[in-house]
């Protein structure tokens, strides 16, 4: 069983000094208690979302949440089919903010954006902590009728990153802890939708 949601795993950050593998260890604990075999979690795009509650307490109801609608939602699935396995990455230099020029010396960021497709099924990884916007985008821009936007993947990249525009808004993920320009976010998103409709043109020919 596949698990993705884009949200941060800090429940317990701050008041547990020891390794925590914080609410999702706890959720593929109950999926895999439910369904037999196998779970695995995979972060989106969570660079502005965190747990609205904090602590093992919290832990423990996100889990239950979480786990009861993976379970639930596999009672209604839809078996995809199985399809060739595709996998390509591009290398990008990103933009940087002038503070980010200054301290790191120049001008661009390299990053990674990789697209593994199977059938109908695409996961695009993103480098650093992708805001959730951005994974909306390349979702509703995919050929593929299911696909997964996941972020920390592939190196730090520029650190947080939001589509265009998300600078002038302003907020914690869009000041100097997010070392690309405003653009850069979408540079990120067109890369991954270039390579989402080259998979799909290959897997029809």
């Amino acid at each position: 069983t596949l698990l993705q949601l884009p949200v941060h795993a800090v429940s317990v950050y701050g008041e547990y000094k020891g390794v925590s593998a914080d609410w999702p260890g706890a959720t593929v604990d109950r999926v895999r208690d439910a369904l037999g075999g196998e779970a695995f979690f995979l972060q989106g795009c969570a660079g502005d979302v965190v747990p609205s509650r904090r602590g093992f307490e919290a832990v423990k109801a996100m889990s239950e949440l979480i786990a009861g609608r993976a379970v639930a939602a596999q009672k209604v699935a839809v078996r995809l089919v199985p399809g060739k396995l595709r996998v390509s990455r591009a290398i990008l230099g990103l933009p940087a903010t002038e503070a980010a020029r200054r301290d790191l010396g120049h001008d661009g960021i390299v990053s990674e954006v990789q697209v593994i497709t199977c059938g109908p099924l695409a996961i695009v990884t993103l480098p650093g902590e992708p805001l959730q916007d951005l994974g909306n985008d390349i979702q509703a821009r995919s050929p593929f009728p299911h696909t997964l936007v996941l972020g920390y993947a592939n190196g730090r990249g520029v650190g947080y990153v939001g589509l265009p525009g998300g600078k002038a808004k302003g907020g914690y993920e869009m000041s100097e802890v997010g070392h690309g320009a405003d653009e850069a976010g979408g540079f990120l998103a067109e890369t991954a939708v270039r390579l989402l409709r080259e998979h799909a043109s290959a897997a029809v020919k």
